[in-house]
């Protein structure tokens, strides 16, 4: 499978520079927060290192002084912290039993009664370290002080703990000033890296804008864009090579629209349709032609290929055509239209080479009609003329003979008279019949059409009829809607019902019935003749319409049938844009349909 390779192009003015400024915006922010967070993270373990040392120093001293300590812990506590005060250590101590029940606390003047001091402590961290390894370290917000301490811890041996706390609102106030300071100067950083940024980035996207504006030139149908002015490095490369693509895109589509042009002029002088659509059944090309044949002059490229029961049969077929393989696709159909004049074309139906996986398939339509009708015409005409013509001929010349051959009485003379006047009305019918369906075979309107009423018609065939039906033991029975009217002429409409309920009492069985009825559906009258008759086999029903088909050749000239009713019904029918139909079932009768546009008010 052929891939095509296609280059597609979206740049945005703005999209570039916004990348840009908001990618070195990320970087410029992530670079700063980490160096500010490192800077901070030492500062911080310095001071920490720092507190370290000199509370460790201070505690030192403090383990050898025990007997002291365990005298007077409030009051050892007070001195120590004095002492420690006097030299510039601000350092709080506080004197622990071994159950971490505070004994001695500096920030209290006198006896410890505090609830927060008095409190238990062995749950603190710096204590339960301490315990476990003689010492133990903890930073967190004094809940009596209301500020930040640094705490360290040391166990003396059977008596309690002794802790030492320096405050580290110092190093919250440095790091406070030193993050605001950052912030302010990451804003700055900021400020300026988007001003250079944006700068740098509409110098940059300049002749990437001015591409994409030849770009659009092009994709719009200007192919004379050119990439204007001289550019170095890759840019350049961009624009030289962008050229060379236009330039070439160009001559190959002049080239094209020139071959097109040729193809699409031999194409519309062609004396065939030609048809093309896609898998959707949506049309690719159609010549002016094809519009002719198809009698759709409102077809055009780009439509769906709908419209008359030629072209429903037609896009079936394409489409079956689409999907099937192409050995098996390509066919040759003859398709062929209803009406007083019928029409058949031979189509060629096949798959575009090269175009298998978008499901184009072509159709070539070629006007049959002509030759067909002449072979047809020749052939039925010598067929007709023989088998039916040749029948009461025959009857008689052989009873004109045996009136010749001798002597006969008077009753035999009558019989033979009544032979030849009988097959003469045949032939007259016959003749009639010929003369009639000629007419509206060859008539594309009926000039003596008027508005007419259906029950009124129907109630005079019916009543024409009766006596017929009387003699056959038939029942009559009409049954209309008084309120359709159809565009028809009385006497050809008259002649449409005559011949079906003429047969319908012909084909029936003694004491039998016929059931004429009319209806409306939709914007058409419905015509229903039921009787309940022989009935019609299946294998019948397709040619039962067909010029001097007979289902019972025996029983049509018993009862003097030519052969041409039902024809004459067919194309009366089609004349009117209607359209007639059969269903039957053998020993049950038939009912006959005729469907007609109703007249508008």
């Amino acid at each position: 499978m052929k891939q095509k390779n296609r280059i597609r192009i979206h740049v945005s003015n703005g999209s570039v520079k916004q990348r840009l400024m908001l990618s070195s915006s990320i970087i410029l922010c992530v670079g700063f927060c980490l160096a500010f967070a490192l800077v901070a993270l030492l500062v911080q373990k310095q001071y920490q290192e720092e507190f370290t040392k000199r509370l460790d120093a201070s505690l030192a001293i403090m383990e050898t002084q025990g007997s002291k300590i365990w005298a007077n812990p409030q009051k050892y506590a007070r001195e120590e912290s004095d002492r420690l005060s006097a030299v510039g250590q601000q350092i709080r101590i506080t004197v622990l039993d071994s159950k971490g029940n505070v004994l001695g606390d500096s920030e209290q003047p006198g006896d410890v009664d505090d609830d927060t001091v008095r409190g238990n402590h062995l749950d603190r961290p710096e204590i339960v370290q301490a315990d476990k390894s003689g010492r133990g370290y903890d930073v967190r917000l004094s809940e009596n002080a209301g500020e930040r301490f640094y705490y360290a811890a040391v166990r003396l041996p059977d008596q309690g703990y002794l802790r030492a706390a320096l405050s580290i609102a110092d190093l919250d106030r440095v790091t406070r000033k030193f993050w605001i300071g950052s912030l302010l100067s990451l804003l700055l950083g900021l400020i300026l890296v988007c001003t250079v940024t944006w700068f740098m980035a509409d110098r940059f996207t300049l002749p990437i804008r001015s591409l994409t504006k030849v770009a659009r030139r092009i994709s719009e149908g200007d192919l004379s864009g050119r990439m204007q002015g001289q550019y170095t490095g890759e840019i350049g490369d961009l624009t030289h090579s962008f050229n060379i693509m236009a330039e070439s895109t160009e001559q190959a589509v002049l080239q094209t629209q020139k071959k097109q042009e040729q193809l699409e002029g031999v194409l519309q002088g062609m004396d065939d349709g030609v048809l093309c659509v896609d898998r959707n059944n949506r049309i690719v090309f159609l010549n002016q032609r094809a519009r002719e044949l198809l009698n759709a002059r409102d077809l055009k490229e780009g439509g769906i290929l709908d419209g008359s029961l030629l072209i429903r049969q037609l896009a079936d077929r394409m489409r079956s055509a689409g999907e099937q393989g192409e050995e098996e696709a390509a066919r040759r159909e003859t398709l062929t239209t209803g009406g007083p004049k019928e029409q058949q074309y031979n189509v060629y139906i096949a798959p575009i080479p090269g175009k298998r996986e978008d499901g184009e398939v072509l159709a070539v339509i070629a006007d049959v009609t002509r030759m067909r009708r002449l072979e047809q015409l020749r052939s039925e005409f010598v067929a007709n003329v023989t088998h039916e013509l040749k029948t009461p001929l025959t009857s008689i010349r052989g009873s004109i003979e045996l009136l010749r051959s001798g002597d006969r009485d008077e009753e035999t003379r009558q019989y033979f008279y009544d032979v030849l006047d009988i097959e003469a009305e045949r032939l007259h019918h016959l003749i009639d019949d010929m003369l009639v369906l000629s007419q509206i075979e060859n008539a594309k309107e009926d000039p003596s059409a008027r508005r007419c009423n259906l029950k009124e018609e129907l109630m005079a065939t019916i009543e024409r009829l009766h006596p017929v039906a009387e003699k056959a033991s038939v029942t009559l029975e009409l049954d209309a809607d008084p309120s359709l009217y159809c565009d028809c002429s009385p006497t050809r409409i008259g002649q449409l019902f005559i011949n079906l309920i003429e047969n319908a009492i012909k084909y029936n069985v003694p004491q039998g019935k016929v059931t004429v009825t009319a209806r409306q559906q939709r914007h058409m009258a419905i015509v229903r003749v039921r009787d309940t008759g022989i009935g019609i086999a299946p294998e019948h029903l397709d040619r039962l319409f067909e010029r001097f088909y007979r289902v019972d050749t025996s029983r049509s000239r018993e009862i003097g049938g030519t052969g041409l009713g039902l024809s004459i019904v067919k194309h009366l029918a089609a004349l009117y844009h209607g359209e007639v139909s059969v269903e039957s079932e053998v020993g049950k009768g038939s009912t006959f349909t005729v469907r007609l546009p109703l007249s508008p008010e």
